[in-house]
């Protein structure tokens, strides 16, 4: 295990997503969509889901790690960008879904090659092999950081 702070893979992990963001962020604005890379995520979790009725706000809050303040804070920003609108579920009133605009399809669409060049490029010079593994290492990190959380 690392002796300092600064060896660690949490260390590691918040540079690299630090920087991910920013270059997500920067992509977006060069593109002519001014968002962040929290809001990129939903709006790409929302067009790849395929669900033409949307994603309840708590689906997206599980799928992203972020908690319903954020996650209200992220669909009111890409709502006055005119993204994305909520509706109500049909089953269930009390639930809203969030679905892509026009205009947040075509949003997606376009943003969608710069964040896969962005991907391939953090990712290249690393094998599926090394990937996969450290996919297992971080997953494993994950799960027992979450069952050693107080209860």
């Amino acid at each position: 295990m690392p002796k300092r702070f600064e060896d660690g893979l949490g260390y590691l992990i918040h540079h690299l997503m630090y920087a991910l963001r920013q270059r997500l962020a920067e992509q977006c604005a060069a593109s002519g969509y001014p968002i962040t890379a929290d809001e990129l995520a939903l709006l790409m979790i929302v067009y790849q889901s395929g669900d033409r009725s949307g994603l309840s706000q708590k689906e997206l809050g599980d799928t992203l790690a972020k908690d319903k303040a954020v996650i209200t804070r992220l669909i009111n920003s890409l709502s006055s960008k005119d993204l994305v609108v909520r509706s109500s579920d049909e089953k269930d009133r009390r639930v809203m879904r969030v679905c892509l605009t026009k205009v947040g399809k075509k949003a997606a669409e376009t943003l969608h090659p710069g964040l896969i060049d962005i991907l391939s490029q953090a990712y290249s010079g690393i094998s599926q092999e090394e990937f996969m593994l450290a996919r297992d290492v971080l997953g494993r990190m994950l799960k027992n950081v979450r069952e050693s959380s107080c209860k």
